[in-house]
C-alpha cells in the first residue's frame, strides 16, 4: 500500500490532466473554546498561567537583557520583578497593588 505522500508524488509525474478542484464542504461551526482544534502540544498551558493574561510591550534589546541580568544578580524572576515594577507604578498613580509575581 503506498502511502498518501508517494500517492501525491505520482500525480506531478504523469502528463495527465490534473484533477479540477473540489468543492469544498461547508465551513464547520467553530470551536467552543478557542485553540479547542490545535494539536495537544499547542493546547497546554502551564499550571501558573491559568487564568492569567499576558501583558506585554516592545523595547529595545538592551532592555530585555538588563532585565534578564538584574533578574539573575537578584536571583529573582523576571515575571517577579515586572510584578514589583507594574505595582510601584499603580501605587504612584494611586492604584491597587495587584501584580503578583
Amino acid at each position: 500500500m503506498a502511502s498518501r505522500f508517494s500517492q501525491g508524488l505520482k500525480t506531478f509525474s504523469t502528463d495527465e490532466p490534473k484533477p479540477r478542484s473540489r468543492v469544498l464542504p461547508e465551513a464547520a461551526p467553530a470551536p467552543a473554546q478557542p485553540g479547542a482544534d490545535a494539536p495537544a502540544a499547542l493546547r497546554y498551558m502551564a499550571p501558573s498561567r491559568r487564568g492569567k493574561k499576558a501583558v506585554t510591550g516592545y523595547f529595545d534589546p538592551a532592555v530585555r537583557q538588563q532585565l534578564a541580568v538584574l533578574a539573575a544578580e537578584e536571583d529573582r524572576s523576571q515575571n517577579d520583578l515586572l510584578a514589583e515594577a507594574i505595582n510601584m507604578l499603580f501605587e504612584r498613580y494611586r492604584k491597587s497593588p495587584l501584580a503578583k509575581g
